[in-house]
């Protein structure tokens, strides 16, 4: 190619890993994440998510577009978009998602880990055990939608390799 020509930028190919349930095999920020967020759900108080929240030099995505201003509370977001207003569903959708199996996304250099995994990888639930582990990740103002695809609008929780959580939304 001439000096002073620009190739192309080729996008990043996206590789999506089967979906998995071995713990061990997630990188040991993400397993810290991991358990920190579920040792907040547990607690039944929506402001125990400050926490892993905190962990992050910028805040994860609870919500796509700019809905929010600037600098709002995340604690706050996550109350006022739980049917409950008081954070409950919030904490019951983040614990249901992060007990399902995940995937590893490698797009480019960065590897990413998302729960759960059939949010992604949709396929339809084998026995009632796996329907109700699904409808459990849905919020309760999305029962009655589906996506694009006809299907229910799945949560999804997505951290990177580092550790660092990025989103808690659905995936539509």
């Amino acid at each position: 190619m001439p000096r002073g020509v620009k190739q192309p930028i080729k996008p990043a190919v996206e590789t999506i890993s089967e979906p998995m349930r071995d713990l061990a095999t997630l990188p040991a920020p993400v397993r810290a994440l991991r358990d920190k967020i579920l040792a907040a759900c547990a607690t039944g108080d929506i402001e125990a998510l400050r926490i892993p929240i905190d962990w992050n030099e910028l805040r994860p995505l609870f919500e796509r577009g700019a809905r929010r201003p600037a600098g709002a509370d995340p604690i706050e977001t996550l109350t006022s978009l739980s049917f409950d207003r008081a954070g409950r569903e919030s904490l019951s959708i983040a614990r249901a998602v992060l007990t399902q199996p995940f995937l590893r996304i490698a797009r480019g250099p960065f590897t990413s880990y998302e729960w759960p995994a059939y949010a992604r990888r949709p396929t339809p639930p084998a026995n009632e055990e796996e329907a109700r582990a699904l409808w459990a990740c849905v919020r309760f103002s999305d029962l009655a939608s589906s996506n694009a695809a006809g299907r229910p609008k799945v949560m999804r929780i997505g951290v990177g390799a580092d550790g660092v959580w990025h989103y808690f939304w659905n995936a539509d």
